[in-house]
């Protein structure tokens, strides 16, 4: 990702795109905004902008909405000043979003998409960045000539993706000739000889500057840092061929989409197969059962072949479908596939195959694919067998088993699961499971929620958690008080099982506890109080606790709590209220905002670090994965809050902490220590990871994990992406640890899960 000191790079990079292109459509010269000369005393341009740089961020969105409506170009330059004189994201992006007025404005057209591009692609919050980009996609006029120039251009990858997804939504027949460019692009052989001569001479400058360095300070090192970047590559993103395929797909000839099936992408070998099917082509269920039958395709796309063979052939490719999800070697993410698909055929004779089969398979693999497939069948055979699978020798199974069962709220199954979880002893996934499983069959029954009352003063703090969850979904009154000690509570994710029972409930005698208590809290936490706070109140004292305590001492007596329907008003006006917070996170790893005090980094360095990206970091060709993971890491560490604890966990083969126990407090000199030990991670080994997230959450005190990989797992107790997903899920079930995932090199879809089942963010680098 960039940070704004790209920015002169990709204005310059964009001008010339745009120069080269010579976009026909484009008639008006291009102006370069300059000195304003604000207009006379009662022109309403020169009031209007006058208002909004008086009243800055608290001025009113309206007026901004009036300048736009303008439409002239004295208009559109006093927004960019407007712009510029704004300093939260909030009204940044109010400003961006009014651009879009000036499409078809003479004068002014071109500035105004100039700057919507320059935001895209230099903005450093991601808000603006996806603002400008709608907004380009919002002008019919030239809109669509600025994102092209983007996706030709060395932005980041994932704002050229967004803007290809744009172009393509006002494609026209004209723009099909560039799309088969995107698709098929042409090898600049002397580009690549150029660039691979650079990368050559970049490390052997790293290694003569090393022993330069050896021995001595490296005085020139903050003036390196400064030094403007060299420009990047434009690399062929295999994400913005498939966007490109798929607006070209019905175009194509029947021999085309047949080549296309043996593309080395393959998404877009699916995507070929999907046009052939909708075309009723014979040959392409041949083509969806290769890649079924594939065992080197992705668990994902051989799910994605066989819906295709499923419009075609329908419940005549059952048969074909339990093979596959009952083989040894399937991966655990084409079983659930496949369960899915069998179950939404909802075909008497299928599901009674189904039924019939359930608890009988040989393996733990097939039994777990019976237990799947039969979730949804409303079948009293299908409880009492499940019942009777809670006692399978294999773990997952019984996990799964009692999953269903709570799910299916099967009541005569809270016997078993009682049993199961007074003897499951160490065992936390199935006490887990069947704690879960009773807390959903059980639901608000007032016996059941007395016996959660008495479960709040365990000693195990997940069953603290769990037994608040409860409670909270119960929203028993009588047992406020109780939920409000737990506020207290020594361990983090107690206290925002505490917080998230108390918002459910809606109770106005909360609120002062919650005020008393956010007082206390520091990072992430502090923020999680602000926010319940205002999502109950509707007040803007973000993490404030003296605004806050000032505004209840005299708003309590007359306060009532917020109805449903203003509820649903401050809900939405949440993103607003964030972006309208004035104060910044500088700390941030890979461009993702550390708002964590209690924060774990997992970082990558099995062999395959030692590969150099596809495209350029920061102006250097063919950066090592390690050497970016190192810089990153380093800087990262440098910036955190003194207040914070982190820790650092390295994985290949095994996984390793930095610092044995607890966290580490973020103090000068243990700074200084890990950004020593970060500046000499070495790479080698395998990828452990489900062994590093295991390790990372054995720390009772972490609440947020950043994760930096560049493969599929290939070493550890679980390798099977979908296994490490459905682990990772039920560890966090109660402790509520966000997970931030960085891949770098390529794109896993086991990082996308872990951020989203986590509500963490998910960033890329090719």
């Amino acid at each position: 990702m960039q940070t704004s000191r790209h920015g002169s790079l990709i204005r310059h990079a964009l001008a010339l795109t745009l120069a080269l292109a010579s976009v026909a459509a484009w008639t008006a010269p291009r102006l370069v905004a300059g000195p304003v000369t604000i207009a006379p005393q009662g022109d309403p341009v020169a009031e209007l902008v006058k208002k909004l740089k008086d009243e800055g961020d608290r001025a009113k969105v309206d007026l901004i909405k009036d300048l736009a409506n303008q439409k002239t170009r004295p208009a559109l330059d006093g927004l960019l000043q407007v712009y510029d004189a704004m300093k939260t994201t909030f009204m940044k992006r109010e400003v961006v979003r009014a651009l879009p007025a000036f499409d078809g404005v003479p004068d002014a057209e071109q500035p105004a998409l100039q700057k919507l591009t320059d935001v895209a692609t230099e903005a450093p919050e991601p808000e603006l960045r996806e603002a400008a980009l709608d907004g380009l996609g919002a002008c019919p006029g030239h809109g669509k000539d600025f994102l092209r120039m983007i996706v030709n251009s060395p932005a980041d990858d994932g704002v050229r993706e967004r803007a290809i997804a744009l172009h393509v939504k006002m494609a026209t027949k004209d723009d099909m000739t560039w799309y088969r460019e995107l698709y098929k692009p042409k090898v600049d052989e002397k580009a690549e000889k150029e660039r691979e001569k650079e990368a050559k001479e970049q490390k052997k400058k790293e290694k003569e500057d090393k022993k330069k360095a050896k021995g001595k300070e490296d005085k020139d090192k903050d003036k390196e840092e400064e030094a403007p970047p060299k420009p990047k590559r434009v690399v062929s993103l295999n994400t913005i061929r498939l966007a490109a395929f798929g607006a070209l797909a019905s175009s194509l000839t029947i021999e085309e989409l047949q080549e296309a099936t043996k593309d080395a992408y393959p998404k877009i070998r699916l995507a070929s197969l999907d046009e052939m099917a909708a075309r009723g082509d014979k040959k392409t269920q041949d083509f969806a059962l290769d890649i079924l039958k594939s065992p080197d395709a992705p668990g994902n796309i051989r799910v994605m072949a066989a819906r295709v063979l499923a419009k075609i052939q329908g419940t005549k490719a059952a048969p074909e479908f339990m093979k596959y999800a009952t083989r040894g070697d399937s991966p655990i993410e084409l079983r659930r596939g496949l369960a899915e698909i069998l179950a939404g055929f909802d075909d008497p004779g299928v599901n009674k195959d189904l039924v019939n089969e359930l608890g009988k398979g040989k393996s733990a693999d097939e039994r777990l694919f019976q237990i799947y497939a039969v979730r949804q069948l409303k079948d009293e055979h299908v409880d009492k067998v499940l019942v009777r699978m809670l006692t399978d020798k294999d773990e997952d199974v019984v996990v799964a088993a009692a999953k269903i069962l709570g799910e299916r709220k099967y009541k005569d199954a809270i016997a078993p699961l009682k049993k199961l979880w007074d003897k499951s002893g160490k065992n936390r996934d199935v006490m887990r499971a069947a704690m879960n499983a009773t807390a959903m069959i059980r639901g608000d029954d007032p016996t059941w929620v007395d016996e959660l009352v008495a479960l709040t003063k365990s000693d195990d703090p997940e069953v603290r958690s769990l037994a608040l969850d409860g409670l909270g979904a119960a929203s028993d009154k009588r047992h406020i008080e109780k939920i409000v000690a737990a506020l207290e509570d020594p361990n983090w994710s107690t206290r925002l099982a505490a917080l998230e029972a108390l918002e459910k409930m809606k109770v106005k005698e909360a609120i002062s506890a919650i005020i008393i208590r956010m007082g206390k809290e520091e990072g992430r936490m502090k923020n999680e109080f602000a926010n319940t706070l205002w999502r109950l109140t509707g007040q803007p004292y973000a993490d404030n606790p003296e605004g806050w305590d000032n505004w209840w001492k005299g708003a309590k007596n007359d306060f009532q709590i917020l109805t449903d329907a203003d509820l649903e008003k401050v809900k939405s006006g949440e993103e607003e209220w964030r972006l309208r917070q004035t104060t910044r996170v500088d700390s941030k790893f890979f461009g993702i905002r550390i708002i964590s005090h209690r924060v774990i980094f997992i970082i990558d360095v099995s062999g395959s670090m030692e590969e150099g990206l596809l495209n350029d970091y920061k102006g250097r060709p063919g950066a090592k994965r390690i050497e970016v993971a190192r810089g990153e890491l380093a800087k990262c560490i440098q910036s955190l809050d003194s207040s914070a604890l982190f820790n650092i966990v390295t994985f290949s083969s095994d996984a390793e902490r930095w610092v044995d126990g607890s966290l580490a407090a973020a103090n000068e000199k243990n700074r200084n220590d890990a950004t020593a030990f970060a500046e000499k991670l070495a790479a080698g080994g395998g990828t452990n990871l489900y062994g590093a997230l295991e390790n990372a959450f054995a720390d009772p005190d972490v609440d947020t994990i950043f994760v930096m990989s560049d493969g599929e797992p290939s070493m550890g107790t679980v390798i099977d992406p979908m296994q490490i997903r459905e682990h990772v899920a039920a560890w966090n079930e109660h402790r509520k640890i966000v997970i931030n995932t960085i891949a770098v090199g390529g794109q896993f879809q086991i990082l996308e899960w872990l951020a989203k089942d986590s509500g963490g963010t998910h960033v890329k680098f090719e």
